[in-house]
């Protein structure tokens, strides 16, 4: 795809517009399957340091850790907090069940990729086929990519986006356009999770030594 652009299907055959939609839809698919992968890791890891976090906080009364401001008051809201924290938390990341829509994703991806590859070695098979054969193949094609589409949830726009990031000259992407569409994923993904790592102890810790 040297020397072409996104754009450039939009001025050719119904057939390489397909490609393109094929193409990149198979790619934000299987982005998505990464994201909420990487969402279910870290929220699986975020609940448990969450819960190690409830343990360390009820065991400073009972070796009776001494901090200047220390009082058993303290340490009860604390725990209360955590405890309906990691609760609520837990109940609505379950909810939102990250594993199967991971695989989903990544079945569609795998659909996608079939009939990317039947495509593909069309093209190359194109020299002997009538205009009758290639309407035909192109309106098979084209329901079985609609059939595909119809059988799974569609994936997010920032799917879309991280897609372009990896073929950035290919979509005319700006190195800021990048860093931009990478920090916001990093927000929609993963943001949350490092926070709620890093800042109950922080918040904690803060109230204890607090004169």
């Amino acid at each position: 795809m040297e020397g072409k652009t996104h754009k450039d299907y939009l001025d050719k055959t119904f057939l390489e517009e397909l490609n393109y939609k094929i193409w990149s839809t198979k790619g934000s698919r299987f982005n998505a399957s990464t994201r909420l992968t990487k969402i279910s890791r870290l929220s699986n890891l975020s609940i448990s340091i969450l819960s190690v976090y409830l343990t360390a906080v009820g065991l400073l009364s009972v070796y009776n850790i001494n901090f200047n401001t220390l009082n058993e008051n303290l340490i009860a809201y604390s725990i209360t907090c955590l405890s309906i924290l990691i609760l609520v938390f837990g109940q609505i990341e379950n909810a939102k069940d990250f594993t199967m829509k991971a695989k989903e994703f990544h079945n569609c991806g795998l659909e996608l990729s079939k009939i990317y590859n039947e495509l593909r070695i069309y093209k190359t098979m194109t020299e002997n086929q009538t205009i009758q054969d290639k309407e035909k193949f192109t309106r098979e094609l084209s329901d079985a990519y609609q059939r595909v589409l119809e059988r799974h949830e569609n994936h997010q726009q920032i799917d879309n986006d991280r897609f372009k990031t990896t073929t950035a000259k290919y979509h005319n992407l700006s190195t800021f356009s990048v860093l931009k569409i990478k920090t916001v994923y990093y927000v929609r993904t993963a943001f949350l999770y490092h926070l709620l790592i890093v800042l109950p102890p922080a918040v904690i810790i803060t109230l204890l030594l607090i004169k």
